[in-house]
């Protein structure tokens, strides 16, 4: 994202703060295992079913903001979060040996340092080699869209929903087995910003609201009380599911609404690969951290309320290590990115 300067004035925060968002509800889905733990009694249930029936969508909000703002690939760029990303999975390496040396050993320990030094073609991260997929295509994918016509476009659209989306929803078996956490989920919800950027970009009726609301009740609902026919355990809380999709795009429309700005969500939003790559690992150690020190939960919305915390300061922890690397690696970052650019790129085109 580009820094801002004196002369330049605050772009709107609205879609920044939506990514931010969607941030919390990645670090809250992978905190969300631990619930029992903080929340005893049976409202534990209650609550879920609610983290569970929303907090899925993150990823395809993400998605449809890039959509809609679209993506252009350029190597500096590519370098420049290769080496963000290679800082942030080292980080996390060190992180892990240290407050779990048991288990960074060995063949183990050799494998996360491997990864850690190829984010990107390891697949270390799902979401960010995908996005880096995405950002490699995505110049091609525009051109295919700008030579179809408004009626094949959304043809096209509705028949990857079907495939992709409403088929996995309303059975168990899926065309592609990865619930929506692959490239080609990416690729129709990047197509569907584009298609809300070119042909819908109008604003939301109140009463969808009433609607998002619904669908996260029958999330929630479908987690909790989910379809089991022998080995077969079904529900929706999928990121593929269209009921997911749905709440996202809705999410997506109600933020169109806003006009804020504030530098300093905008600054935040700069740093969100840092929750993708270290929120796993940052969980992990601070709940262990928490329960070997003898944390006990409460009953009903204070133990909620206390895991809400937790989620909001490892998310607030991962945005300043974020900021913190860009202070002191942007420059370099930059020097490689454009280095890769000047060498590779004059070459190719000679």
């Amino acid at each position: 994202m580009e820094q801002l300067t004196a002369n330049k004035p605050a772009r709107n925060s609205n879609y920044e703060l939506l990514r931010i968002i969607a941030m919390f509800m990645i670090v809250f889905i992978h905190a969300n295992m631990y619930l029992f733990q903080f929340v005893g009694g049976k409202s534990a249930v209650f609550y879920n079913g609610m983290v569970n029936g929303i907090c899925n969508i993150g990823v395809a909000c993400f998605m449809l903001i890039s959509g809609y703002y679209g993506m252009k690939f350029d190597l500096g760029k590519f370098v420049r979060m290769e080496c963000m990303m290679i800082t942030y999975s080292l980080a996390e390496t060190v992180l892990l040996c240290l407050m779990m040396p048991q288990q960074m050993q060995g063949a183990a320990l050799l494998e996360q340092l491997a990864k850690s030094f190829m984010p990107f073609i390891t697949r270390k991260h799902w979401f960010y080699s995908c996005y880096v997929c995405l950002l490699f295509l995505s110049g091609y994918i525009q051109k295919f869209i700008e030579h179809l016509k408004k009626e094949e476009f959304e043809r096209l659209l509705a028949l990857l929903l079907v495939l992709f989306s409403v088929l996995p929803t309303l059975f168990y078996f899926e065309l592609i087995p990865d619930n929506g956490k692959g490239l080609v989920h990416m690729i129709m919800v990047y197509m569907i910003g584009r298609y809300i950027r070119m042909y819908k970009d109008v604003k939301m009726p109140r009463k969808a609201m009433i609607l998002f609301v619904i669908l996260w009740i029958i999330n929630g609902i479908s987690h909790e009380i989910p379809v089991q026919i022998g080995g077969i355990y079904h529900h929706l809380c999928k990121d593929n599911s269209i009921t997911n999709l749905i709440m996202a795009v809705i999410l997506f429309y109600s933020f169109k609404e806003f006009t804020f700005q504030s530098r300093v969500i905008n600054r935040a939003a700069g740093s969100v690969f840092a929750v993708f790559a270290l929120n796993d690992a940052l969980v992990l150690v601070v709940m262990q951290i928490l329960f070997a020190r003898g944390f006990h939960g409460a009953q009903g919305i204070l133990g909620f309320m206390m895991l809400t915390g937790v989620v909001m300061a490892i998310l607030a922890g991962c945005l300043i290590f974020g900021e913190i690397r860009r202070l002191l690696l942007d420059r370099a970052d930059r020097y490689l990115g454009n280095l890769a650019e000047r060498k590779i790129m004059s070459r190719l085109k000679s």
